[in-house]
């Protein structure tokens, strides 16, 4: 009998409890594609969010031939000042009808003046609300707020959420300056001991009497706050130690004849970094393996040749070289370990790690670097030989 009323109230139970208790409607809601905070004056944020619109309805029927512009805006943003992340969020039901669906952001976009003051309190929020997805990316603004930065419209994108994803992206592959983060992997970094994370910078340039969105250099962080700014230079030298295999990017390096330039790309890069102590003295040794392809030049030498391959692989080495060292060297002036010397350690070394690791940011200046670059130029595509024009 015990049994049969026990089943008996475990059916009615799960009965109780079917269903989606906390659904929301699609059309009770909107995308968000976007979002991002600022500082405000008496400690408040500016929470500001990117919604999508749809095309407008093309008026009459239009031919397969036909092609009709977009008109009318593609998005529309919405700015709220609150407290807090959650207090901003949920303001934003004063000024639309609907609630908004967290789970399609494409990226986040956080103020520089909210980031240098730091926002570890915050991180807490965006670890914790599962409606955040955290395969967004992360970027910083500079010289701009995030209002100002995500009301800017793109020509080939429709929307600027959109283009900053597509441009940090496209630029990873083919130039290879800077290194995309997603919110996921900068949270992680930054309540990991022995690594800081970094996101890249997006500013508001004008070109021809109109406003575009740039790339611009490397937000370094320490303890929840942006302390400094990476270069181009050294922005490549940080990406040149990403942990996962690097594919695509362009070096520009002298023609050994005549010093003119001279473009080969990357194919894929790995690094890998072992600690080691000796002497008193934690040394980093830096193994990175580069194979790619000669792409351009701007001389007539035939440098696509046995003799001429060797010259050109050292002079690759030496750029990576030389950019991998001014990273570290900007990293060290602003006590930020965004390479992860601090794991290095901890896995080589995990008692003097014990030891060191209340105290790392006063050390990690103080660590030697040893690299070792090997760059190998593999094809020349279509030609082995350059063009000679007759005159």
């Amino acid at each position: 009998m015990l049994k049969k009323w026990t089943a008996i109230l475990l059916a009615a139970s799960l009965g109780l409890s079917a269903g989606c208790w906390d659904r929301q409607e699609v059309e009770e809601s909107f995308v968000t594609i976007a979002a991002g905070v600022d500082t405000c004056p008496g400690n408040k944020l500016r929470f500001t969010e990117q919604i999508p619109l749809p095309p407008p309805e093309a008026k009459g029927k239009a031919t397969r031939t036909e092609k009709t512009a977009p008109t009318g805006p593609s998005f529309v943003t919405i700015s709220t000042v609150a407290d807090t992340f959650t207090d901003g969020a949920r303001k934003v039901h004063l000024n639309t009808p609907r609630g908004p669906l967290w789970q399609h952001a494409a990226c986040y976009v956080f103020g520089e003046n909210f980031s240098r003051q730091g926002f570890a309190g915050e991180i807490d929020w965006l670890q914790r609300n599962r409606q955040i997805r955290k395969i967004g990316y992360v970027f910083i603004t500079r010289n701009a707020t995030v209002s100002e930065v995500l009301k800017v419209p793109t020509e080939v994108e429709r929307i600027p959420a959109v283009a900053l994803v597509s441009m940090i992206k496209n630029q990873d592959t083919s130039l290879g300056i800077y290194t995309p983060i997603k919110l996921g992997d900068f949270l992680g970094q930054s309540i990991t001991p022995g690594i800081e994370p970094t996101a890249p910078g997006v500013e508001i340039v004008e070109e021809g009497g109109k406003k575009r969105l740039r790339i611009s250099g490397t937000a370094v962080f320490k303890q929840a706050k942006l302390v400094g700014w990476l270069n181009e230079k050294e922005s490549r030298g940080y990406r040149w130690l990403r942990p996962t295999m690097i594919i695509g990017g362009t070096k520009v390096i002298k023609c050994p004849i005549c010093d003119k330039p001279v473009l080969l790309d990357t194919l894929r890069s790995t690094s890998k970094i072992k600690a080691e102590i000796k002497d008193g003295e934690i040394i980093m040794h830096i193994k990175i393996r580069e194979e790619g392809n000669f792409y351009e030049q701007k001389c007539r030498h035939q440098l696509v040749t046995p003799e001429m391959i060797p010259i050109l692989n050292r002079e690759a080495e030496q750029l990576i070289a030389e950019q991998v060292r001014a990273a570290v060297t900007r990293a060290q002036e602003l006590d930020s370990d965004i390479f992860g010397f601090g794991q290095a350690l901890h896995s080589a070394y995990p008692r003097e790690w014990t030891r060191l690791e209340e105290h790392w940011e006063e050390v990690f200046p103080t660590v030697k670097i040893e690299l070792d670059v090997q760059s190998e130029v593999r094809r020349s595509y279509l030609t082995t030989r350059t063009l000679e024009f007759r005159y």
